[in-house]
């Protein structure tokens, strides 16, 4: 499947990214239990093992122990590398990244609309959203039926076997969640949560501030 050279115009793209998680996470669970990533060897595995350990050495050493907001802003800035290993590996064995992956997963929330309320409910252009929706189309993610009561809109659907993949990619996000905070005491995850949300809250405001001070050019 190939993958257009489309963004997402959206300054939510950081607090939205796990939506796409799914596909990438069903795809590192397939590759762990090979032994080796997807068109890839053991060896390259074993590697990724390595730097994976000199990694968690690394994490261990928090530069800023006594300062807590600073020191957990600095584990997230050091998880997201990670995740974005995650995306890549499921860009390459579903032929999905970021952009195209929040089209299907809004598409499954919302169920068939047209392409208006699409864009909408994603907050990027109209234009973007044709682009994507185009190429889901060329590889079979989703269709167009013409509206019953509009001759000028389309309703844009998940294909049966769409529907079907996010279905099982969502179980496999699941289970790779429970396996990783499963035995975390809810109270702790409870309060992790409203925090998490706390920065998602702020964090469009403190990125569209860093983009208007950024020197243009």
């Amino acid at each position: 499947m190939r993958e257009p050279d489309y963004m997402a115009d959206s300054a939510k793209t950081a607090a939205q990214a796990a939506a796409i998680t799914t596909a990438d996470v069903e795809a590192a669970r397939g590759a762990a239990a090979r032994g080796a990533a997807p068109g890839g060897a053991a060896a390259g595995g074993a590697a990724r093992g390595r730097g994976a350990a000199r990694r968690r050495g690394a994490a261990s050493a928090d530069p800023f122990p006594a300062d807590l907001a600073v020191s957990v802003f600095g584990h997230l800035f050091r998880l997201v590398p990670r995740l974005m290993e995650l995306q890549e590996i499921g860009v390459r064995q579903y032929g999905l990244g970021f952009a195209r992956g929040r089209v299907l997963w809004a598409l499954r929330e919302s169920g068939p609309v047209v392409m208006r309320a699409l864009s909408d409910a994603l907050q990027i252009s109209p234009r973007t959203v044709t682009g994507l929706v185009d190429a889901l189309e060329a590889d079979g993610w989703v269709t167009r039926s013409p509206h019953p009561a509009d001759r000028r809109a389309t309703i844009i659907s998940l294909t049966p076997a769409a529907a079907a993949t996010l279905a099982q990619l969502t179980e496999s996000y699941e289970a790779m969640a429970r396996e990783l905070l499963g035995d975390v005491p809810a109270a702790e995850l409870a309060r992790f949560r409203e925090v998490m949300i706390t920065l998602e809250t702020r964090l469009d405001d403190a990125v569209a501030r860093a983009v208007a001070a950024a020197p243009a050019g």
